[in-house]
């Protein structure tokens, strides 16, 4: 083998990129740091390198991977690296590096219901298991998000002008969204729409929902799991959904319990809306988990479903009685898309059992609402997107 083809080689095996895999649900292709980049300049030192760099990885914040040289341990191992870098480049796969890193958004208010900005690493404690863990990434900065638009058309919505209300309220939110967030549009009755697909360009989402219609009954379980589905495609680190519906599920596929698994599972939060009418919301509020239609058919409270989605995932739900009451839900939730605290750990290294862990998070400082996802699992897989057509309360 001469030098031209070891250089073509290596340069084969430095492009490619490294696929982090986390037990939080977040896989994403990462590049190599800039350090090394420049390091790796010219025929066989590239090959010495790439190998070197094999033994110092490191995790830069935001799962950017940093490849540190020790020039000291060039010379010793040289032959060793060269082979390792001929043997990346004849496996032609993926190199995969398992990343165990639980990342948690928080809220915290005050006793007024007011945000509280300013905290800082040192005010925050995260229990896993009951366990204090040592928090390795912290920010309080506002960030731009994948923003899902879950909307309600089925015809129950004609009641008062429901859905022209609920188109207003989803545009307002995506407006609200710091610039650079990307968006997609999921409108649902009994069959579920992608209206819009995964944009940065909020002008096509707003055309989409302007253009919604009335349609038939309601599939909001599969709606969930589609825009969870869609999610996994997002390319940023933070993902919300929003679902705005008036009515229970009759018409999903897919069971509640597998919905439920799914939201607890992702690394997403769901924002619920459950616009019912004056009437029904204090009726549903006194329900149980069931209801009976005036057919005798069974379906589940939709005001317990909804709340269940958003306090698995550290969200929240409203259940507006009137326009101002929505515009005041719509405001809230705008607010907590631009602002919330990012608490990662590490979970023990021991932990790989496939199993729920229950997380705390506890604010040291003042009598503070802490809101934040009551637990993850290990055993979290990344969801695919099918085709088109088809609070926790606590404090220190």
């Amino acid at each position: 083998m001469n030098i031209s083809t070891l250089t073509g080689g290596v340069f084969t095996a430095y492009s490619r990129k490294v696929s982090a895999t986390s037990k939080n649900s977040s896989k994403r292709s990462v590049n190599y740091c800039r350090q090394a980049q420049d390091a790796l300049t010219f025929g066989i030192l590239q090959a010495i390198t790439i190998g070197i760099a094999g033994d110092y990885i490191e995790f830069c914040n935001r799962a950017t991977i940093r490849l540190v040289v020790d020039p000291n341990s060039m010379i010793n191992s040289a032959v060793n690296r060269i082979v390792l870098a001929l043997l990346l480049v004849a496996a032609q796969e993926t190199l995969r590096v398992d990343v165990s890193l639980v990342t948690v958004g928080v809220q915290v208010t005050d006793r007024l219901g007011r945000d509280v900005r300013g905290l800082k690493v040192e005010n925050f404690t995260i229990y896993d298991d009951g366990v204090p863990q040592r928090i390795e990434f912290f920010s309080d900065e506002e960030q731009p998000i994948t923003l899902g638009i879950l909307l309600d058309r089925s015809d129950s919505m004609s009641y008062n002008a429901k859905l022209e209300r609920a188109k207003e309220a989803a545009v307002a939110l995506v407006q609200s969204a710091r610039e650079g967030s990307e968006y997609f549009y999921l409108s649902f009755d009994d069959h579920v729409k992608l209206a819009a697909d995964l944009t940065s360009d909020p002008r096509e989402i707003e055309a989409a929902i302007g253009n919604t219609t009335l349609g038939g009954g309601t599939s909001l379980y599969d709606a969930v799991l589609e825009g969870l589905s869609r999610s996994g495609a997002a390319h940023q680190p933070r993902q919300v959904l929003v679902i705005i519906s008036d009515g229970a599920d009759q018409h999903s596929i897919h069971p509640l319990a597998e919905v439920i698994r799914k939201v607890r599972d992702a690394k997403l939060q769901v924002y619920a809306i459950g616009y019912f009418g004056k009437d029904e919301e204090p009726f549903f509020r006194r329900s149980g988990a069931k209801l009976t239609l005036i057919d005798g058919h069974e379906v589940d409270n939709p005001r317990n479903v909804l709340h269940r989605l958003a306090s698995d995932s550290g969200a929240e739900a409203f259940f507006p009685r009137s326009d101002k009451e929505l515009a005041q839900a719509v405001r809230k939730i705008a607010n907590d898309l631009r602002t919330q605290y990012t608490l990662s750990f590490y979970p023990p290294p021991s932990i790989n059992d496939n199993a729920y862990h229950p997380l705390r998070v506890a604010v040291r400082g003042g009598r503070y609402t802490v809101r934040a996802r009551p637990g993850y699992s290990t055993s979290s897989s990344i969801l695919r997107p099918s085709q088109p057509g088809q609070s926790q309360s606590g404090s220190d």
